[in-house]
């Protein structure tokens, strides 16, 4: 069952946020006291994990005080039913024939618990009684997560089993909790172990249980920790449990407790989620309140990966003032929160990424490598976006060369921009759309440059307006080109001996046009084929290629510099490219070629 919106009304900072559509994975932004916070602790007590309720001396706004109302409702929630859940649910509470999609709406009001009813004309088919009924016991619950530091302190088992025997589950504090699923893992019962008589036989295989958990544990974060391998070992001395981590630089434990702050925080996050959501959090929807705070940049970006991973049995929810936990490949997961605008600070919700708060604007900006001047200046011309500085560098040096002598070249009005590669061009292309940019975006022939097209189309250009999509152009390299090949490249502008030459130079080997595969993959990937079939290079080294084609390059001065074929593909992309911009007397003469 997927939460696909919700909205709050009556909420501390929020009137009405209004309907907020939600994917898989979606990340709210926005400056601090904007509502991010609020408008996840409304929805989290819509169903929440652990009972709570809204408290209307606490969360009704104060500027509208005169005006309480216990029975106004807080949050409202959409849910979607697959296949087997719309089975199951006609078995349990249908009284009629119905093959429509079934969507679930689930509403909480200050003084009543959860509500849950169907939209639409599928309802008159169900009993209503029967449907509440269901959905209370199937609908996901929420856990609302604002920290996961772990101090690594040692654990006195005979005080912790005392909490777990008193304390449920969810007025556990953070450290118990950890420290419970460490236990679990050991297959250790704080109770049990502590009523042992210290035979043998119960050391031998708490010995086993406690090497089982470490290298389970070690395999959970090593998963998500990237940056050097790290082991766990649990030990259980007399009656506490101390955690210790191992560099394999060090060959020594080290106990937790002494390791960072980032480092502690991410052993915390992987083993309260990564073996929690597959078991108490199982299916549930996931509030994450600042995730990756304290960790490396490197960190965080790794840390994108594990919420994707996360998002296959739960539906994640996050905050983030963090550049790096933005996915420039999905602008349709991110959502601006603002408080300073119109609604006299009321917290909105954009369902764009540009709200109206800059602060929202300054953490994509960010993501993308950009300043407020930047922007402006993007904004401010007609901007062609391509993948790398090499590619602005090679298009800007081929269109100097055939201006010099009249031939098709690249507009004097279009400003050259790099990107750092496909995956950011969705976001760069939301951002343009949101801030009515005047921009085209050139993308390779190729699997990435393919999806980025493909995500672009799907995201961005299905919801902008016709205004917004005349002045959004989306140009591919190969058709652009009039290359023949499904995948290409901007080397493919190129003979393919000169792109021989400097690959042979680039590496010291002495491989001929001959050795390639047929054309009919990019340059790139022929080449890459030869050397990995060859010379055993897992991977094409772009970067070292292009920099010796960058020296050669430079050096261009007349059109006869040019590599065979090169200045007819180059004219017919920068007449394709002109054309996408529109009309321009400066064109006519080019056209003449």
């Amino acid at each position: 069952m997927q939460l696909t919106r919700f909205r709050v009304t009556h909420y501390r900072s929020i009137q009405d946020s209004g309907w907020i559509e939600l994917d898989a994975i979606t990340a709210f932004i926005g400056q601090n006291e904007a509502g991010k916070s609020n408008l996840f602790e409304a929805l989290y007590r819509l169903n929440p994990f652990a009972p709570e309720t809204y408290d209307i001396d606490e969360d009704w706004p104060v500027d509208d005080w005169a005006n309480k109302d216990s029975t106004a409702v807080v949050c409202t929630a959409q849910f979607t039913l697959d296949a087997e859940e719309s089975a199951a649910l006609q078995a349990a509470a249908g009284n009629g024939a119905c093959n429509e999609a079934l969507v679930l709406t689930g509403t909480r009001s200050y003084d009543s618990p959860p509500g849950f009813t169907l939209e639409g004309e599928a309802a008159a088919a169900f009993d209503a009684a029967k449907v509440d009924a269901w959905a209370k016991h199937h609908v996901p619950r929420f856990v609302f997560i604002k920290e996961c530091t772990f101090n690594g302190a040692r654990i006195d088992l005979a005080q912790l089993a005392v909490r777990l025997r008193n304390t449920p589950w969810h007025q556990l504090g953070n450290e118990d909790r950890i420290a419970k699923t460490l236990l679990d893992l050991a297959q250790v019962n704080p109770d049990d172990f502590l009523a042992e008589n210290d035979s043998a036989a119960a050391g031998t295989t708490r010995f086993f249980d406690k090497r089982a958990a470490s290298a389970y544990l070690s395999r959970q974060f090593c998963e998500l920790w990237k940056q050097k391998a790290v082991g766990f070992h649990l030990e259980i001395d007399g009656a506490t449990l101390g955690i210790f981590a191992e560099d394999d630089a060090v060959g020594m434990p080290v106990s937790l407790r002494r390791r960072s702050s980032g480092f502690r925080w991410l052993a915390g996050f992987t083993w309260q989620f990564t073996q929690a959501s597959g078991g108490r959090y199982a299916d549930c929807v996931l509030l994450l309140e600042e995730p990756g705070i304290h960790l490396h940049f490197s960190g965080q970006r790794d840390l994108l990966a594990v919420l994707e991973r996360l998002a296959t049995d739960n539906t994640i929810l996050y905050t983030t003032h963090l550049p790096a936990l933005l996915d420039p490949f999905h602008p349709e997961r991110i959502r601006s929160v603002d408080a300073s605008g119109e609604r006299h600070g009321h917290t909105t919700v954009s369902a764009g990424i540009a709200g109206e708060d800059s602060a929202s604007l300054a953490v994509i900006e960010a993501a993308l490598g950009l300043s407020a001047d930047m922007r402006s200046l993007l904004g401010s011309r007609q901007t062609l976006l391509v993948e790398s500085g090499d590619d602005a560098l090679i298009l800007n040096k081929l269109s100097q060369i055939l201006g010099s002598i009249s031939k098709p070249h690249l507009a004097g009005r279009l400003y050259l921009w790099p990107t750092q590669g496909a995956l950011q061009m969705p976001l760069y292309a939301a951002l343009a759309a949101s801030l009515g940019w005047n921009c085209g975006l050139l993308l390779d022939s190729d699997a990435l440059g393919r999806a980025a097209k493909e995500q672009i189309e799907k995201t961005v250009l299905a919801q902008a307006s016709v205004e917004q999509t005349a002045r959004l152009r989306l140009l591919s390299l190969g058709e652009a080109a009039g290359l023949p090949q499904r995948d290409t490249t901007l080397e493919d502008l190129f003979d393919t001996s000169f792109y021989i030459d400097c690959v042979n130079t680039a590496f010291g080997i002495a491989i001929k046009e001959a050795d390639l595969p047929s054309e009919t993959t990019s340059l790139c990937q022929r080449v890459a084929q030869v050397l990995n079939e060859r010379y055993g290079h897992a991977t094409l080294d772009r970067r070292r290629i292009l920099a010796e084609m960058l020296r050669r390059i430079d050096g261009w001065e007349k059109l006869s510099d040019l590599p065979r074929g090169t200045s007819a593909k180059a004219e017919k992309l920068f007449l394709a490219i002109n054309n996408a911009f529109g009309g321009r007397a400066e064109r006519v003469q080019q056209q003449r070629a």
